[in-house]
């Protein structure tokens, strides 16, 4: 899929109000994983396909003086985020492809990313620059949602009309080592707070039944983690 293509799909995702389902859906995750990036004070975070920017508030706040840049293809994504912004946290938008960001090398001691990895043209292209932005001695974080293991994830792709990277776990970290990251870890997240009840479950796009729903929860989230030396 182009970037012209995910950046007319993701700036209706904005404009009908979907963009705004993802912070309920994903933040819990997010905050796990956050708190265990090591976030010091000062330091500088890039969030990679940062949507409506929650995420990217998160970061610039987790640490005193910490500050976050949030980069999205979709310019109604941008335009939302700036809307959402509060002055509690440290942090900007930018519209840009993750492919090639306008930052030099090395200029974010975290890179940071939530469900956006997936989605991109040129995963690996997306991974490279990733490296190529990590400070030497920091570290970048993924969250993703569909990979082979999570068996319903399978069908997401046509669910969405979206094109999906599809890879196991090793494919993961074998995409990282190539990258360049070393010291690579994959490992899994769920959300805090359970998958809730089947009589409360209401079916949705990429979980169609009460089953699929369960397996994906139990599955968890993807979180790859790689440093550069």
């Amino acid at each position: 899929m182009t970037h012209e293509a995910i950046q007319a799909i993701f700036d209706d995702w904005a404009g009908s109000g979907r963009a705004d389902m993802m912070e309920p859906r994903h933040q819990n995750v997010a905050e796990q994983v956050i708190a265990q990036m090591d976030m010091r004070p000062g330091m500088q975070v890039l969030d990679m396909g940062c949507g409506t920017g929650w995420a990217t508030r998160l970061l610039g706040k987790s640490a005193p003086g910490a500050t976050a840049v949030g980069i999205d293809c979709s310019p109604a994504m941008v335009k939302r985020a700036e809307e959402l912004h509060d002055l509690t946290s440290r942090a900007r938008y930018m519209v840009s492809q993750m492919e090639q960001v306008a930052f030099k090398d090395g200029r974010f001691d975290r890179v940071f990313s939530m469900e956006a990895l997936s989605y991109a043209p040129d995963m690996n292209g997306v991974l490279q620059e990733a490296f190529r932005l990590t400070k030497v001695g920091g570290s970048s974080h993924f969250i993703i949602g569909r990979y082979k293991e999570c068996v319903p994830s399978e069908g997401w792709s046509d669910a969405m009309g979206l094109a999906m990277a599809w890879l196991s776990e090793d494919e993961w970290r074998g995409a990282m080592q190539e990258a360049g990251f070393s010291d690579v870890h994959v490992g899994r997240v769920r959300a805090a707070e359970g998958p809730g009840e089947e009589s409360e479950f209401t079916p949705y796009s990429t979980c169609p039944d009460w089953e699929s729903h369960l397996t994906t929860y139990e599955s968890g989230y993807l979180w790859l983690k790689g440093q550069r030396s």
